[in-house]
């Protein structure tokens, strides 16, 4: 009857057995319980944070290379060479609309220049300009201004050039206007403006 012979691990066996589950064991722990802000750029691989690991809105455009990003669309109307009889009165009824741009619905900056001219010769001027549109006001810049023009004398006196702006929502396709009324039914003021819409994902009104 033959034997088969047993064979037991040595002690040193039995020691590097436990070493090494305690060893996995701990490195186990340690990766599930990282101390905070422990990780840094460091310990990153290349290509390792992805879209869905980055919190939205913590982004600034100078974290992207250039051409990452897609351009924001501007939208530009230019006076012509003829100015608008400004024939509204101040508290009278509705402004004369001086220049009107259409814009399909979102989020734009907007900003208009304004030439005045005053065409009597011997009366001071006053023209009130403001800019305005269909969609909400989110910001308000320099949105209206009262400017007093002198009589024309042959020079350049008799113009100014100024300028407005805000931020508005179109939640649909509407308009954005410069509309303009004069100081008294005897002036003989003029305008013409040049309008220019800048679409934006965000409005923020600096304090």
């Amino acid at each position: 009857m033959s034997h088969h012979p047993s064979y037991l691990p040595s002690p040193a066996l039995v020691v590097a057995t436990c070493a090494l589950l305690v060893a996995l064991g701990g490195t186990a722990y340690a990766v599930s319980e990282l101390p905070r802000h422990s990780v840094g750029a460091a310990q990153l691989q290349k290509n390792a944070v992805r879209s869905k690991a980055v919190k939205n809105h913590t982004l600034r455009a100078k974290d992207f290379r250039e051409g990452q990003l897609p351009p924001s669309d501007a939208y530009v109307k230019y006076p012509g060479d003829d100015a608008v009889p400004v024939t509204a009165l101040v508290g009278a009824g509705a402004d004369t609309v001086v220049s009107s741009m259409q814009l399909p619905a979102g989020r734009f900056y907007v900003r208009a220049t304004v030439l005045g001219e005053n065409q009597s010769a011997a009366l001071r001027g006053e023209l009130r300009c403001f800019l305005r549109s269909t969609g909400d006001v989110l910001a308000t810049g320099m949105w209206g201004l009262h400017v007093p023009i002198e009589p024309d004398a042959g020079t350049n006196s008799n113009r100014a050039v100024f300028s407005l702006d805000a931020a508005y929502a179109l939640a649909a396709p509407g308009t954005v206007r410069v509309e303009c009324n004069e100081g008294a039914a005897a002036q003989s003021m003029q305008a013409a403006a040049s309008l220019t819409a800048l679409a934006t994902a965000r409005v923020t009104a600096a304090s």
